[in-house]
């Protein structure tokens, strides 16, 4: 069964920021917002309870590891970011 979900007055910024990410993992703007809902309500349901934070937060982080790979430098990635060219 599927839903539609609108998302009323959403921040111009936040907007473009999910435009970028989704870019950046190269799906679109509504695949990236399911991604990002999923991960946010399911997936720490889905961990063992006994897991420290230190653990959740490396796997936060591993779990980014790679969207920048091949990307340049930091200075670049933040000039992309910034939507400057």
């Amino acid at each position: 069964m599927s839903t539609t979900l609108t998302i009323r007055n959403l921040d111009e910024a936040v907007k473009q920021k999910l435009r970028m990410r989704a870019a950046s993992n190269q799906r679109s703007m509504e695949a990236e917002a399911r991604e990002i809902l999923t991960r946010v309500v399911i997936e720490p349901y889905l961990l063992p309870e006994n897991i420290q934070p230190k653990e959740r937060m490396k796997r936060a982080l591993d779990s980014l590891t790679g969207i920048w790979q091949g990307r340049g430098n930091t200075d670049e990635m933040m000039r992309e970011l910034r939507g400057e060219e």
